[in-house]
């Protein structure tokens, strides 16, 4: 009984040690297959900054907001097809607005859409990012009574009304 236990106590800390180092291994392995976020100064990121006239200092605000598809400029009938393929393509392929929403907000804002998700019925929320060197812009997109007139969305034929945008963070240019 004694030899066993002697035996035991052994086979059990070499058995647990084992354990720890497959655990760390798993863990260690889980971290590198994370990609590192991209630095400023990445090829990729300069590129599209240059390529949609980022401005060097920009404020910018991160949040939700919702929008409803509608199959004509009437506002009557929801686009069920073209809202799932908006929420589609936002999630497959993100999306980057050059000049977001230039009819309220005039030219240099922004947009960074990365997900979207389908949250009742005929209602899309969408994730953004959006960045301005004209911080009344930035404002006004954040402000809950802003407006947002109907707009078309020729790739997927859909008549777009988004509802307020809920900024949860707000950064201003350091």
């Amino acid at each position: 009984m004694v030899r066993r236990g002697i035996w035991i106590a052994p086979l059990l800390l070499a058995t647990l040690g084992i354990g720890v180092v497959v655990a760390v291994g798993m863990a260690d392995a889980g971290t590198a297959q994370r990609p590192e976020p991209a630095t400023p100064d990445s090829p990729l990121l300069a590129e599209i900054a240059e390529q949609i006239a980022l401005p060097a200092r920009t404020w910018t605000a991160s949040g939700t907001h919702t929008a409803q598809g509608y199959t004509s400029e009437a506002a009557r009938t929801l686009s069920v097809e073209g809202m799932k393929a908006d929420c589609d393509n936002i999630n497959l392929n993100k999306k980057l607005a050059a000049d977001f929403r230039s009819d309220v907000f005039r030219p240099g804002m922004k947009g960074f859409f990365y997900k979207c998700q389908r949250v009742g019925q005929g209602l899309n929320k969408y994730w953004f990012t959006i960045s301005s060197a004209n911080h009344a812009q930035i404002d006004t997109l954040c402000d809950p009574h802003t407006k947002y007139p109907l707009v078309y969305d020729a790739p997927h034929h859909t008549y777009w009304l988004d509802k307020p945008f809920t900024c949860t963070s707000r950064v201003d240019p350091s």
